[in-house]
């Protein structure tokens, strides 16, 4: 399911609602059923974190022994040299710390404004920090992370920068 949305740039929604509509992402994932059961988001979520907890304690990242196996067995199989990848583990391992990362930042930020949002109100305030603020408030860091894609998530972690450092 990862290598399917890292490689279709689709948020955490896209994902969910393609493994359970779309026929030949069901297939890829071994699906052929319509009464075979997709994965529940939480026991995804939970995999996800394990990986990276898993990277972070053994220094092992299990994407790349992955795919270097299936690469190897491939060259093998179909006698090729193997030198070219197409799909990196590496930027799959990456982009699900990025994911995590951005998660914790909105909501430490969402959290903060929150505790101080009648501080904010008594002080003025361009109308750009209102809004971001509004934004901020709106949803929790998870569901930010569901509903966006990656090219989303960094456009939003720009603006963040851009208005601690401006204070716009």
């Amino acid at each position: 399911m990862m290598v399917l949305k890292e490689a279709n740039g689709w948020s955490d929604e896209q994902l969910f609602e393609n493994c359970r509509f779309n026929l030949l992402v069901r297939s890829a994932l071994g699906l052929m059923n319509m009464d075979d059961a997709v994965p529940v988001e939480s026991t995804y979520y939970l995999f996800r974190k394990r990986i990276v907890e898993y990277e972070k304690s053994e220094k092992i990242n299990l994407f790349e022994k992955t795919f270097a196996s299936v690469t190897k067995g491939q060259a093998t199989d179909f006698e090729v040299s193997g030198k070219s990848i197409r799909m990196d583990s590496k930027l799959l391992g990456s982009n699900i710390a990025w994911l995590s990362r951005y998660e914790l930042i909105h909501e430490t930020l969402r959290l903060v404004c929150q505790d101080i949002k009648e501080i904010l109100a008594n002080h003025f305030l361009t109308r750009s920090q209102k809004e971001m603020i509004e934004n901020l408030l709106k949803e929790t860091g998870n569901k930010v992370v569901y509903r966006s894609t990656s090219a989303e998530i960094k456009t939003k972690n720009a603006g963040i920068r851009i208005a601690c450092i401006y204070g716009d």
